[in-house]
């Protein structure tokens, strides 16, 4: 095979999707129904339709058929998910990871030592297990400040007091 069709190929394999292959944006049904009332030409035909859909987008939202959240509740809820296990159901929009959260930092409420390690309970409510067998270097208790951390292959690094990391896992 010579370069240049070598070159081509690569360059084919490496383009980016183009708008015709991404999928397009899905909004609620009764959102997209308000939506569409802006292209009714006729003023009260179209008053009517933006009285119609606003009233039903309202019902919906009272009844829970569609939940209206703004973006400080989206993060908020992003935080308070850090550290469990979910599956990607792109429950905040298709770009989910967009602001995902990298770490966690509070205060630690509680902690014991058990026969398995440590659990740490934070001020923020998450609580931690210790997962790998490395010690803390200062002794976890409450008042000391805590930063829980992304790891390796999916896992948590919690540090104690600005101490080095220790593995450990969420569990509640």
């Amino acid at each position: 095979m010579r370069l240049s069709n070598f070159v081509w190929m690569a360059a084919l394999v490496a383009a980016p999707l183009s708008a015709a292959d991404k999928p397009a944006h899905t909004r609620a049904p009764a959102f997209q129904r308000l939506i569409d009332c802006r292209s009714v030409k006729d003023p009260a035909e179209r008053l009517a339709c933006f009285d119609r859909e606003v009233a039903a987008l309202d019902t919906a939202e009272r009844t829970s058929e569609i939940v209206v959240v703004d973006k400080e509740q989206v993060r908020k809820t992003k935080r308070g998910l850090f550290g469990l296990s979910l599956p990607n159901i792109k429950l905040f929009g298709d770009n989910d990871n967009s602001e995902d959260v990298a770490q966690i930092e509070s205060k630690i409420a509680s902690a014991s030592e058990g026969v398995d390690g440590w659990t740490i309970r934070l001020e923020d409510g998450t609580v931690w297990r210790q997962t790998s067998t490395d010690p803390f270097y200062r002794t976890p208790k409450a008042g000391l400040a805590a930063v829980v951390k992304r790891g390796a292959l999916g896992s948590f690094v919690i540090r104690v007091g600005g101490s080095p990391g220790v593995k450990v896992k969420r569990i509640q």
